[in-house]
């Protein structure tokens, strides 16, 4: 461990703290949900300001950058052969409903930062930017590039970076700052599946329910022969499904119980009500497990009317082990017992890194020695960039915190949900261990594969 360097870490970010709040807050600030093609721009015109403003950023404090079509902005710094990519999101999952403060406002409070993107993944973006600095600043120059990049796609798809590795080779190797410390080497499959009912019958006017596929609802609502059916859950990321109370099941047991559906409608509702009934699509027979990764999570996301027939959609996250098209097959043939078809679905498969390579053990023992603890490699439910690249580990920024000094009711203040928040101090140690890892990486060289 070099002490001294964590101390003068310390000492720098000191004087610079209010800055980086600052930089934080005024990107926090742009409502940056995607909106495809709005604007003239590829994700809205939201993610085109987001993408201005990070440019501003980099001249601000002396980087080269480029815009990647709108696509993603990379900012660089140091030269040579091998490049070190850091990779984060300037999009944000939608607002959502009942929010004590506001969205966009990035409200400091007891310790915290209260809004959309100020966890995922706006304030690891910033604190990425503040290495930059620290790099900079000292006059360390890497013998290796160091790349920022921000894409603007994450939560909807990440066709982004589809697009930036269309344009620009890919790093040597990839940290993806959106998830937890130490070095998440794993990630489930995510499996999206749309269903269908048959067509339901008259009295079945409107059916609404979920803000994203990847976000367990905390309401919903029907239109049953002029009356209005609506419901509350817990929101939360459908990757997690303990601690929520997914609406859109509380829907379809609401329903099930009026007298003026009739049988074909109670089916399909009847599906809506045991499909995400426990998270884990025990309901459905779909459930799995491995030791490397856990357990499948599932749930119903989206909830829809069209052309009389329900559509929902369905978010599973799948072990390592397990193939993605065995479980969508499974999960084919107990919806038809309700009577629902597929539609479409999407897969993108695990990703997966040795945990024994080099580079997972170099990062794991710089974020121990950092923290000043043993930090051992994990596996996740969440989905992030290093699915889509091809050498790739999730590394940071997330720490444990206690939010209930916020006093925010039950399903506030986690990512996704209302009133997303993240600790202040949480965010320079975030900035402690990458810009430590950053420079025991300049020092000892490049890792094993």
């Amino acid at each position: 461990m070099d002490t001294d360097l964590l101390t003068g870490l310390t000492e720098w970010l000191e004087g610079r703290k209010e800055e980086l709040l600052a930089d934080l807050a005024g990107l926090a600030a742009i409502p940056t949900i995607v909106k495809e093609g709005e604007g003239g721009f590829p994700y809205g015109s939201a993610l085109a300001k987001a993408v201005a403003y990070m440019g501003g950023l980099a001249d601000k404090y002396g980087f080269s950058w480029q815009n990647h079509d709108w696509h993603c902005i990379s900012i660089t710094y140091g030269e040579g052969d091998r490049q070190l990519g850091i990779w984060g999101h300037l999009d944000v999952v939608p607002v959502g409903e009942d929010w004590i403060y506001p969205p966009f406002g990035c409200t400091r409070t007891g310790g915290f930062l209260i809004g959309r993107g100020v966890q995922d993944n706006k304030g690891p973006g910033i604190v990425s930017l503040y290495v930059l600095r620290y790099l900079k600043e000292k006059g360390i120059r890497p013998g290796f590039q160091i790349r920022l990049i921000y894409g603007c796609q994450e939560e909807t798809g990440m066709g982004d970076v589809e697009e930036y590795l269309k344009r620009e080779k890919a790093p040597d190797f990839s940290l993806v700052a959106d998830c937890g410390f130490p070095v998440c080497y794993g990630e489930k499959g995510i499996l999206d599946a749309i269903l269908e009912s048959p067509p339901l019958s008259s009295c079945v006017e409107a059916l609404t329910g979920g803000e994203a596929a990847n976000i367990i609802p905390g309401t919903a609502s029907a239109l049953i022969s002029g009356k209005t059916v609506s419901v509350r859950g817990i929101s939360g990321h459908s990757a997690y499904p303990e601690g929520t109370v997914n609406a859109l099941c509380s829907l379809g047991r609401a329903l099930m119980e009026l007298p003026e559906t009739e049988e074909r409608d109670r089916q399909a509702f009847r599906f809506l009500a045991e499909a995400g009934s426990d998270g884990y699509g025990r309901a459905l027979g779909i459930a799995c497990s491995d030791q490397e990764s856990g357990p499948l999570t599932c749930s119903p996301t989206l909830l829809s009317l069209q052309d009389g027939r329900m559509q929902v959609v369905m978010n599973l996250r799948y072990p390592i082990t397990a193939r993605g098209q065995d479980i969508l097959e499974s999960l084919k043939q107990k919806a038809s017992e309700y009577g629902l078809t597929l539609l479409r679905a999407e897969d993108s498969p695990p990703n997966y890194v040795d945990p024994r390579g080099g580079w997972v053990q170099f990062l794991a023992r710089a974020c121990s020695e950092a923290m000043g603890s043993p930090q051992e490699p994990y596996t996740m439910s969440g989905g992030t960039y290093a699915r889509k690249l091809p050498r790739a580990a999730g590394f940071g920024s997330g720490l444990p915190r206690d939010i209930s000094v916020l006093g925010l009711p039950e399903g506030h203040g986690e990512y996704h949900q209302p009133d997303e928040s993240q600790s202040i101090e949480n965010l320079w140690e975030a900035w402690k261990i990458y810009t430590y890892t950053v420079c025991r990486l300049i020092r000892e060289g490049w890792p094993e594969k």
